[in-house]
């Protein structure tokens, strides 16, 4: 694992989505920070065991268009974070919520099949499956910090983490952007 690995997860995990939305909202109800940290990290846990044991079924071309398709939607998400007129944060930030919304969140098929490479061997997927779990639970704690620090969403809040959100689209292309340049 190389430095532009975890700056690419930490941008993947740091940009604003329904986890992160339930984990601020937590934070500014106040609710227990660790008891949806862990929530969050089973979550995430259980969906990045699914997508790693269905990495040996994808073909390669398979792996590139869904880079294309996960790039070209975090492009789209990111664009509308950077327009919208202010975050609509839930109120509802329960362990249950996060737990089910991590498990369903796209991230951890971005990561799983998007930035961990694919030449790994099997053995060393464990240590990729803790990275996830270490990285959702830094970035996480950022959303729960900025939660207890404002009541709600702020807009310059949004224009970062939309910018971010391009900004790992285009990483996430680095490779694609190389072969076609071959």
């Amino acid at each position: 694992m190389d430095d532009l690995f975890f700056l690419e997860a930490f941008l993947l995990f740091v940009a604003p989505g329904p986890t992160n939305a339930l984990l601020m909202a937590g934070s500014v109800k106040r609710a227990n920070a660790i008891k949806l940290l862990a929530a969050q990290a089973c979550g995430y846990g259980i969906a990045s065991v699914c997508w790693f044991s269905l990495r040996p079924l994808m073909s390669t071309d398979a792996i590139q268009i869904l880079r294309l398709v996960a790039a070209g939607w975090l492009v789209i998400l990111g664009l509308r974070l950077v327009a919208s007129a202010g975050t609509n944060v839930s109120k509802n930030g329960d362990a249950i919520s996060v737990a089910v919304t991590s498990a369903l969140n796209p991230k951890a098929f971005i990561y799983c099949l998007a930035i961990v490479p694919m030449n790994i061997e099997l053995g060393a997927l464990g240590s990729f499956w803790v990275a996830l779990l270490v990285m959702t639970a830094a970035t996480g704690s950022l959303w729960l910090l900025l939660g207890r620090r404002f009541s709600g969403g702020k807009r310059t809040v949004e224009r970062v983490a939309g910018a971010a959100l391009v900004a790992f689209a285009l990483l996430l292309l680095r490779p694609l952007i190389l072969l076609v340049a071959i």
